[in-house]
């Protein structure tokens, strides 16, 4: 009888071990259940958020690519309204800003500045006018540094003189003037007369050029102005020769000048005019300074063929 108590004591306890068994794993299958649920729901906010940022991102490239294209747009039209020609020459007038620098301490004229700055006025299109005067306003400015070196160079020079040499004493001198060469309702050609004196036998000498498109303001370039640079090159050189090796120019040649024909065209010395391209040849190129600054004209003639026709006028 024992035994079989014994026994039943002993069901009864496994039974309730695998009741609390079961009882703890439905716990657990429970909370997994719910983890798993949470997971999901977090899954589906975050689902939810990224796509309302991929939303919005769309929506913004979308406004992104309106404004581009209404940028785009009205960019186009500005250049079509500023490409038109003219109906009026562009009208240019000059600042002066020419002055005579003294030693503050004696008195004595350290350089004498010459110096103007043109101003272009185009009642049609003044943002266009505005764009050339920043050409120039530029120039002024850099100009300034050239002055103020040469002020330097004047004080050391006036300092080491003698007494004697003190009493010939007159400055250095400074120039930059510019004057206009062709105007029309399409180009406005400028060129710039530079001399530098620090009191040699002559001053230094030379010349540069400003051509531009007037109906857009832009500042043309030989690429702008040739289709075939290097045919152009070829034309140019052979006017330079023909001019430079007749009268009054022959006796002036420097040894192994045909050798730097070939540099004298660049950026800022040709511009345009009625007749045709000008080409600016400074002193020390080809012939000694004594020649000058020499001009040569190529025909449009001659250079229709390597030329963009927009500038063969």
């Amino acid at each position: 009888m024992r035994k079989k108590i014994v026994i039943l004591a002993l069901g009864l306890c496994l039974l309730a071990a695998a009741c609390a068994g079961k009882g703890q794993k439905k716990d657990e299958t429970d909370k997994n259940i719910e983890e798993a649920a949470g997971e999901k729901e977090e899954q589906k906010k975050d689902n939810k958020t990224k796509k309302q940022e991929e939303t919005q991102k769309e929506e913004e490239v979308s406004k992104d690519k309106k404004k581009d294209k209404k940028d785009q747009a009205s960019s186009e039209e500005e250049m079509e309204e500023q490409g038109k020609e003219l109906t009026k020459v562009p009208e240019v007038t000059f600042t002066d800003y020419s002055q005579d620098i003294q030693d503050p301490d004696t008195g004595a004229l350290l350089l004498a500045v010459t110096e103007n700055c043109p101003v272009i006025s185009i009642p049609e299109n003044e943002a266009v006018a505005e764009r050339m005067n920043m050409v120039f306003q530029e120039l002024h400015e850099n100009n300034q540094a050239i002055i103020q070196e040469d002020i330097v160079d004047a004080k050391d020079a006036y300092q080491a003189l003698s007494e004697e040499e003190l009493a010939s004493w007159s400055g250095y001198g400074y120039g930059l003037s510019y004057k206009v060469m062709y105007a029309s309702t399409r180009i406005l050609s400028i060129e710039a007369e530079s001399y530098e004196w620090q009191g040699s036998a002559s001053p230094n000498t030379w010349s540069s050029s400003y051509c531009f498109d007037v109906t857009n303001g832009t500042l043309l370039y030989l690429a702008d102005i040739f289709t075939d640079k290097a045919e152009a090159g070829k034309i140019v050189e052979k006017h330079i020769l023909d001019t430079i090796t007749k009268e009054p120019y022959k006796d002036a040649l420097m040894e192994d000048y045909e050798s730097y024909v070939s540099d004298i065209l660049t950026e800022d010395v040709f511009y345009l005019n009625e007749k045709g391209l000008v080409v600016i040849c400074n002193p020390n190129m080809v012939t000694i300074g004594a020649a000058g600054v020499i001009e040569i004209e190529i025909p449009y003639k001659e250079l229709k063929d390597v030329m963009n026709e927009r500038y063969v006028l």
